[in-house]
C-alpha cells in the first residue's frame, strides 16, 4: 500500500475535523433548502346507508336511491384524492350497507384528526320544481372561525359544481345554506344551536364540517342530468375532490404566508437598541414586551422585560426555537438539536403530530413532540419505516430475513392484503404485520 504524503495527511485531518465539528452543533436548514406541505386529513361521509336509504325516486322507469348515489359519489371522490400524496382521506362507513349515527359520524372524522369532514348527499323536496345544489354550514353563532372556514370550502364546491352546469341555491348566500335548531338547544357559550347534527356536532367537536346538496333527486331533471349515470356521479365525485384540494391549498398558503398583524419596519424611532447585554425592539419609541415580531429580516420574541429571548419558547400554544447564533431570528425549516431533529414553518412554528410531503416526494413524519420520526413508526393507524436519511422508505424493504413492502405513493406498510405491484407479476401476500408470505 503506498504511504499517504504529508500533505494529504493533513488535509485529511482537517477534513475529519470539520466533519466532527460539523456533526456536534446544532445545525439550521432554510425552508428554501427543500420545500414540503403538510399532510391534510379529510373524512368523507357517504350520507344515510344500511336501513336508512335516503331519499327515493322513480323517473321514466329508472330508481334513484340517494344512499347508494351518495356512497358512489364518495368512492370516486376517495379514488380522486388517492392521486394526492398530501392528502389523507378516510370515510365514516366501509360499505353500502353499514349505518352509522350522525353523532358517531363526527366522532369517526375527530378520531382520524381530520382537518375537514364532508358529507355527501342528494337533496330532495316535495315539488319536482326545485333543483341545484348547496353547501350547508354552520351560522357561526358558537366558535365562528369554523363557519369562516367552511364558507371558503362551500364557495369551491358551489364553483366546480357549477362547472358541471348544477345550479345554485341561496345565491345571495353564494350558495351556503344555514339553518338553526327549533328545540331550543344551544352550544356551550347560550347561543342557538346548528339544526343539523353533522354540522352541529363538528362544532362542538371544533372541526369544519359540513354536508353537500349537490342536487335534486326529486326533480326529474337534476336527475337525469346529474344521477343517471356512473359517469355522472363520478365527475360529481371528482368535482368534490378538486374543491378539497383547492380548499386545502388555500389553507396551507394562509398557513405559510407571515401574519402581518405583528410585522413592524426599522426608522428612527423603530427598531432594535442596545441596553447592556440585552437587545430590545421599539416601535414608536416605545418598547416592546411579551411579543412576537415579525420583522423584515425574521421572526424575534421579546419577553416580559422587552429583551430579545432565545432557545425554546412555546407562546399561545406554539413552539419556536430562537437561535442565539442567528440573533435570535425563528427557526425556519429543518433544525438539528442534540435531542432530535425538528421542522419549523415560514412563520417559525414547530410542526408537531403531522405529515410533511417534500416537492419530490419524500414522506416525513413529526412526532406529538416535535421530533422528526426515525426508524418503525406507527402513524394514525398505519406502520412506517423511516430511513436514516430521516423519510419513509418505499417499495421493498428486507430486514431480519423478511421481506415487507411500502406504497410508493404514501409510504405506509402493505399489512393484511394481497397487492399486486405491476400488471403481469405476480400476488403477493401480507400478514397482520406485513410480512410478505410468499417472497423468498
Amino acid at each position: 500500500m503506498k504511504r499517504m504524503g504529508k500533505k494529504k495527511r493533513w488535509m485529511a485531518a482537517v477534513l475529519c475535523l470539520a466533519m466532527l465539528v460539523t456533526a456536534a452543533v446544532p445545525s439550521t436548514v432554510n425552508a428554501a433548502t427543500e420545500k414540503f406541505t403538510e399532510k391534510k386529513v379529510v373524512v368523507l361521509d357517504p350520507g344515510h346507508g344500511g336501513y336508512d336509504s335516503g331519499a327515493v325516486e322513480v323517473h321514466n322507469g329508472q330508481q334513484y336511491i340517494e344512499a347508494e348515489i351518495n356512497w358512489k359519489i364518495a368512492r370516486y371522490t376517495m379514488q380522486e384524492l388517492q392521486k394526492y400524496p398530501n392528502i389523507e382521506v378516510h370515510m365514516t362507513r366501509n360499505n353500502q350497507n353499514q349505518f352509522v349515527g350522525l353523532v358517531d359520524r363526527v366522532l369517526i372524522a375527530k378520531s382520524y384528526q381530520a382537518d375537514l369532514l364532508v358529507s355527501q348527499h342528494i337533496n330532495s323536496a316535495d315539488t319536482p320544481y326545485a333543483k341545484g345544489a348547496s353547501v350547508l354550514v354552520s351560522s357561526g353563532t358558537y366558535r365562528p372561525y369554523l363557519a369562516e372556514t367552511e364558507k371558503l370550502f362551500g364557495r369551491y364546491v358551489i364553483d366546480e359544481l357549477g362547472k358541471l352546469g348544477i345550479s345554485k341555491r341561496f345565491s345571495a348566500q353564494g350558495g351556503m345554506e344555514y339553518r338553526l335548531s327549533s328545540d331550543g338547544s344551544v352550544y356551550p357559550n347560550g347561543a342557538r344551536r346548528d339544526y343539523y347534527a353533522i354540522v352541529a356536532q363538528s362544532v362542538q367537536q371544533d372541526l369544519p364540517g359540513v354536508i353537500i346538496e349537490h342536487a335534486f333527486v326529486s326533480s326529474p331533471s337534476d336527475a337525469y342530468n346529474f344521477f343517471r349515470t356512473n359517469s355522472q356521479l363520478k365527475k360529481l365525485g371528482q368535482a368534490d375532490a378538486r374543491a378539497i384540494v383547492r380548499y386545502f391549498n388555500r389553507i396551507r398558503s394562509q398557513e405559510q404566508s407571515k401574519d402581518t398583524s405583528d410585522t413592524v419596519t426599522s426608522n428612527q424611532k423603530n427598531g432594535w437598541k442596545k441596553a447592556g447585554s440585552n437587545m430590545r425592539y421599539y416601535i414608536n419609541g416605545v418598547r416592546q414586551k411579551n411579543r412576537v415580531l415579525h420583522l423584515k429580516d425574521g421572526t424575534y420574541y421579546v419577553d416580559k422585560n422587552g429583551n430579545r429571548a432565545y432557545g425554546w419558547k412555546t407562546i399561545n400554544g406554539n413552539c419556536y426555537f430562537f437561535d442565539k447564533r442567528n440573533d435570535g431570528k425563528a427557526s425556519v425549516g429543518w433544525l438539528t438539536r442534540p435531542s432530535g431533529v425538528f421542522c419549523f414553518n415560514a412563520n417559525g412554528i414547530r410542526y408537531e403530530n403531522t405529515q410533511l410531503i417534500s416537492t419530490s416526494g419524500k414522506i416525513y413524519i413529526i412526532g406529538s413532540d416535535g421530533k422528526r420520526c426515525s426508524g418503525w413508526t406507527n402513524y394514525r393507524g398505519e406502520r412506517y419505516y423511516i430511513n436514516n436519511r430521516g423519510y419513509a422508505h418505499t417499495g421493498w424493504l428486507r430486514r431480519g430475513g423478511k421481506w415487507y413492502c411500502f406504497d410508493k405513493k404514501k409510504g405506509a406498510m402493505y399489512r393484511n392484503r394481497t397487492v399486486k405491484m405491476d400488471p403481469g407479476q405476480i400476488n403477493y401476500k401480507f400478514d397482520r404485520r406485513g410480512v410478505c408470505t410468499n417472497r423468498k
